[in-house]
């Protein structure tokens, strides 16, 4: 049980599959953050996130998901979590990193993928190792409903279950291993392009079910709607 704190993974890693079972407790949640990312340390970091929004008792709960490259981010998508219940029990949230793409993936199912383009315009995160992290923490300025509505403290403590964490990766305790992260061996299996370097048509099919009928936020279409330039990708094949 996690109230109001974090967790820091020991090993440090770049590429592999990092899964965390979480369970989000019922209750007015609104104006916290659960979150189970990874991330580099300094100003220009990298990140990878999971996080569930909290809501007003009886408000589907919100994924949100970003990444972060040299310190820039604001690459977010949001799916309403209707297709299954997060209060139920727990349910397996998996970032899968490979020099290829990031894929977001619930219970095994691929709800967002992130590209590497060979485009030195698009920055991707495959240069600095990061540690895993969990937490619960206070974002009231826009966690429910753009900020709308407030944490109400007179609920906390607030809190999330948190179990069965598993990183199968590749350590990489400081920048002079990364080389050794990205070789082409068995042994580092995320370099299998054929395998890693696109998703299966069953999960392809998959995320296009989820993406169609739960995502409510994609970043690409929230610049259009700003009237802002869209980042680079959002014109090139997404997956």
């Amino acid at each position: 049980m996690i109230t109001g704190s974090g967790l820091k993974s020991n090993d440090t890693y770049l590429f592999g599959s990092i899964t965390m079972q979480i369970k989000l407790i019922p209750g007015n949640s609104a104006g916290t953050v659960t979150t189970f990312y990874l991330s580099s340390d300094g100003t220009k970091h990298d990140e990878i996130d999971f996080e569930f929004l909290g809501n007003s008792s009886g408000m589907p709960y919100t994924i949100h998901t970003n990444v972060f490259t040299q310190g820039v981010g604001q690459r977010e998508q949001q799916f309403k979590a209707t297709w299954y219940d997060p209060t139920d029990g727990f349910h397996n949230y998996t970032i899968l990193w490979s020099p290829f793409a990031i894929v977001w993936l619930v219970d095994s199912i691929p709800i967002r993928v992130f590209r590497k383009y060979n485009d030195t315009e698009i920055n991707y995160p495959d240069a600095q190792p990061m540690n895993a992290y969990a937490s619960l923490w206070n974002a009231d300025d826009w966690a429910t409903q753009g900020g709308l509505v407030k944490t109400n403290w007179t609920l906390a403590p607030f809190s999330a279950c948190f179990q069965n964490y598993d990183a199968n990766a590749c350590v990489c305790p400081d920048q002079s291993t990364v080389a050794k992260c990205s070789e082409t061996n068995p042994a580092n299996w995320w370099t299998d392009a054929s395998k890693y370097g696109q998703l299966s048509d069953t999960d392809y099919y998959q995320m296009e079910w989820i993406r169609q009928n739960y995502m409510i936020y994609d970043y690409c279409i929230g610049a259009v709607e700003h009237d802002l330039p869209a980042p680079k990708e959002c014109s090139l094949p997404q997956y």
